[in-house]
């Protein structure tokens, strides 16, 4: 994991910066978290990598190529390793890619490894403003990069069961079109971000609150499904760690409805940070991993939404004590 460190020239967090010239790039940002892995477990990944996978919130557009191409060659050092595939799924994306990373192992893709990168670089528009709207009630969001490498049959923890799901209507809110049509491709201000919220709740009675319940409901399901499909109880996991997301209360209230707890200061160290989007995963693992809470033997279950449009969960199981790289080349 990687988190911006330093202030801005207003005297706020890097990561929390405004002036867009002062932001790093998700490239730069994936670079830093890539460094801090292993050199002899980058170049064994490089010689043997079946996919790697990159993910991002929003605009990724520091190239005009795929940059999922341009990270995976920077981080291993090498013109070709594996294929290499970019995903979209808002602030799920980063459990996606892990879903994808190990299902690709799982079903016998030459090569031993998989990747997983991503982040954002939120300068597309003031993110203090974005979460103060009452209109988004929107998270704080941050900056951050994540680099992950996953063997086929070794690693500190090994995903146990998956789940995903998407609620499609709740796509019509990020519209500008009423009638569900292609948007103009111009991308969004802040202030066109926050009328297509308002102009959707516009659409009819009870347009939002019916479709909030909906999207939650498919949350709770998604969470649910990932520790039934492994035959468990909700007591036998023993961490939950969903997404820094706010209003917290829904974070609050999807571990309510699906019986679980959230580990106990998580919300505290995540809010330092503001919500990371795609890296939001990361950060908890070293949180639990970091602090001694997850113990050999524990079930974590993470937990990511893109906008309650996609809803992911990872169910682990920690194999070894391990300290999670977190910043600590930067």
């Amino acid at each position: 994991m990687y988190v911006p460190e330093g202030t801005d020239s207003a005297g706020r967090p890097m990561h929390l910066a405004t002036a867009a010239a002062e932001m790093q790039s998700v490239h730069e940002m994936v670079e830093a978290a890539g460094r801090q892995i292993d050199g002899a477990a980058l170049s064994a990944a490089a010689e043997s990598l079946a996919a790697s996978f990159h993910c991002g919130t929003l605009y990724q557009g520091e190239h005009f190529w795929p940059i999922q191409n341009s990270i995976q060659q920077s981080v291993l050092g090498r013109t070709s390793a594996g294929s290499a595939t970019e995903i979209r799924q808002f602030c799920s994306g980063g459990l996606y890619g892990l879903m994808l990373a190990d299902a690709v192992l799982q079903a016998g893709w030459a090569g031993d490894y998989a990747m997983v990168t991503g982040g954002d670089s939120i300068f597309y528009f003031d993110r203090h403003e974005y979460a103060a709207s009452p209109a988004t009630e929107g998270s704080l969001l941050g900056d951050s990069g994540f680099c992950a490498l996953l063997n086929r049959n070794h690693g500190f923890a090994r995903i146990v069961s998956v789940a995903a799901r998407s609620h499609n209507p709740s796509e019509g809110m990020m519209h500008g079109r009423a009638d569900g049509a292609i948007d103009d491709p111009t991308f969004p201000t802040l202030a066109d971000w926050i009328d297509r919220w308002e102009n959707y709740d516009r659409r009819g009675p009870g347009t939002v609150r019916d479709n909030a319940i909906a999207s939650f409901r498919v949350a709770v399901g998604t969470v649910t499904e990932c520790y039934q499909r492994a035959g468990l109880k909700p007591d036998d996991v023993d961490w939950f760690a969903p997404s820094f997301i706010e209003p917290s209360y829904v974070t609050d209230m999807l571990a309510k409805q699906t019986h679980l707890q959230p580990a106990p200061g998580l919300y505290d160290f995540a809010g330092q940070f503001g919500h990371l989007t795609v890296s939001d995963f990361g950060v908890n693992l070293a949180y639990l991993m970091n602090n001694k809470i997850a113990k050999v033997g524990d079930l974590v279950l993470l937990y990511a939404a893109g906008n309650f449009v996609n809803s992911a969960a990872v169910l682990l199981r920690v194999e070894k004590e391990v300290t999670v790289p977190f910043n600590l080349t930067a």
